[in-house]
C-alpha cells in the first residue's frame, strides 16, 4: 500500500474513517485510512522518559498522538481506532475513574473525540507498525492549545508513611515474582493467557489495570503488596477487629495481592478476640428499621460492662456513629447526665431506643424524656441480631438491642475500650 500509486488518496468526510496506530520501543506511528487506502501518515520518536513507559501507556500515547496530529480530520466525527494492543479495547469501554491512574491523563485528552477502539493483530497493521519503527527523529508533540489537564499523582495520595513507602519499594525490587510481572507490564502482555509463565496467569484478568509508578506496582489505585510484607499488612488490616467483611472492605480500598481475601478470612477466623465478640446469628430474618431523615434524630442506647468497667453506648440510627462513655456508676442520674452532654454536642433527639434496664425504666428517666421532648421506646430483642455478653459480677445476661446494621459499631466500640 505504501509503495503503489496513488500513494495517498483525498479525504472524504462522508466516508468511514480509520486511524491505525502503533508504538514500538522508541517511536510512534499513525496512519489515516479510508477504503483501505492511506489518507495521511505520521510518526515521531519517543522521548527518553516515554521510552520507559509500560507498553500499554505507549499504545495509548500513540492514539493521543494520532488524534492530535490529525485533529482536523478526526474531531467531530466517529473514528475507528485500530490497535494491536488488545487490553485497550476493554479500557476504552470503562468509566474514566475505573481506568489505571497512569492512563487517565491520556484518556482525558481523548474525551472530546468520538472513538471506537478495535483490536487488530500486529501482522495486519504493517503500515502503523512500519511507521513506529521508521519514525521521524522529532519528539516534540504540539497539543491542542485549549487542552489543560490537572495531573494528579497517585503516589501523593496514598495513605502511607514515607518509611513504609521506602520499604514497599525495597521489597518490591527484591520480589522476583513482582519483577517478572513488572517486565510483562513494560514489554506488553501476550495475546493469550497460555503464553504467560504459570505464576503470572492469575494477573491476566487484571492486566489492563496494572501499572508501575516509582518502583511500585499498582492495580488501578491499589498498591500491590510484595510477599515479604503481606503478613505485616494483614496485621494492620486486622488490628481493629472489624470482622471479615469490614476488614476486606478496608483492605481493598488501598491494597492488593492474589489471594488477599482468603488470607484475611483465615486471619480473622484464627483470632480469639473476634470469635469472642462475634454477633450471634438470628434464626429469624432481620427486621430492617426505618432510617430517620436526619442525623441524631433516633438513637439506640445501652449499658455494658467490660473488664469490670461500666460504659454507656449510644449509636445514631442515621449515620451508625457510635459514642462510648465510661460511667462512674449505672444510676439513672448518671446515665441522664451523659445523655445531656451528648445532646449539647449533637442537638436534641426525637426518639431514644433502649431495653427495660432500671436506668431507663425509672420515673427520673421518664421525666427527662418529657422535659427534653423525645419519645422513649422500650424494645425487647425479637427479630434483630442480638449480641449477648455475660457480666462478670453475677453472670446475668445482657442483651444489646441495636439493629443489625449497628452491630459492627458495638463490636468496634468494645474492642476500642478494651485496648
Amino acid at each position: 500500500m505504501a509503495t503503489n500509486a496513488p500513494l495517498l488518496q483525498y479525504y472524504n468526510p462522508n466516508k468511514p474513517l480509520t486511524l491505525s496506530v502503533d508504538a514500538s520501543s522508541k517511536g510512534l506511528g499513525a496512519v489515516l485510512i479510508q477504503n483501505q487506502k492511506p489518507v495521511a501518515y505520521a510518526s515521531r520518536a519517543l522521548t527518553q522518559t516515554q521510552q520507559r513507559y509500560p507498553q500499554i501507556e505507549k499504545e495509548t500515547l500513540a492514539i493521543v498522538y494520532g488524534c492530535n496530529k490529525f485533529h482536523e480530520y478526526v474531531y467531530g466525527r466517529r473514528v475507528q481506532i485500530e490497535t494491536d494492543h488488545k487490553p485497550l479495547q476493554s479500557i476504552f469501554l470503562k468509566p474514566l475513574h475505573q481506568t489505571p491512574p497512569r492512563l487517565q491523563r491520556l484518556l482525558i485528552a481523548l474525551e472530546k473525540y468520538d472513538l471506537k477502539v478495535d483490536y487488530k493483530p500486529g501482522k495486519e497493521m504493517y503500515l502503523a507498525d512500519h511507521l513506529s519503527r521508521s519514525f521521524l527523529k522529532e519528539t516534540k508533540e504540539v497539543l491542542v492549545p485549549d487542552l489543560h489537564v490537572n495531573d494528579i499523582h497517585l503516589i501523593s495520595y496514598l495513605p502511607i508513611a514515607p518509611e513504609m513507602y521506602a520499604k514497599f519499594q525495597k521489597e518490591t525490587a527484591n520480589d522476583e515474582h513482582l519483577q517478572e510481572l513488572q517486565d510483562v507490564i513494560f514489554n506488553g502482555w501476550p495475546n493469550e493467557k497460555s503464553e504467560l509463565i504459570h505464576s503470572l496467569r492469575p494477573y491476566w484478568t487484571y492486566r489492563d489495570e496494572l501499572s508501575v509508578i516509582d518502583g511500585l506496582l499498582y492495580k488501578s489505585n491499589k498498591a500491590i503488596v510484595p510477599k515479604a510484607l503481606q503478613n505485616e499488612m494483614l496485621d494492620k488490616i486486622h488490628e481493629s477487629h472489624l470482622g471479615i467483611v469490614k476488614c476486606k472492605s478496608r483492605a481493598r480500598d488501598v491494597l492488593f495481592w492474589i489471594g488477599m481475601g482468603q488470607d484475611i478470612e483465615d486471619k480473622v477466623k484464627a483470632c480469639g478476640l473476634c470469635a469472642q465478640h462475634q454477633s450471634l446469628n438470628a434464626k429469624e430474618p432481620m427486621l430492617m428499621p426505618e432510617i430517620p431523615e436526619r442525623p441524631w434524630s433516633k438513637v439506640a442506647t445501652d449499658l455494658f460492662e467490660y473488664q469490670k468497667q461500666h460504659y454507656l453506648l449510644v449509636v445514631d440510627y442515621y449515620s451508625k456513629w457510635p459514642e462510648v462513655m465510661k460511667l462512674d456508676n449505672e444510676t439513672s442520674k448518671n446515665t441522664i447526665d451523659y445523655l445531656k452532654g451528648l445532646m449539647s454536642r449533637f442537638g436534641y433527639i426525637d426518639e431514644l431506643v433502649s431495653d427495660n434496664g432500671p436506668q431507663f425504666s425509672s420515673l427520673e428517666f421518664k421525666r427527662f424524656a418529657t422535659e427534653y421532648g423525645f419519645k422513649h421506646t422500650n424494645e425487647q430483642p425479637t427479630l434483630c441480631s442480638v449480641e449477648t455478653e455475660r457480666r462478670s459480677s453475677n453472670h446475668q445476661e445482657a442483651n444489646y438491642e441495636i439493629e443489625g446494621s449497628t452491630q459492627s459499631s458495638i463490636r468496634l466500640s468494645k474492642h476500642t475500650v478494651g485496648h
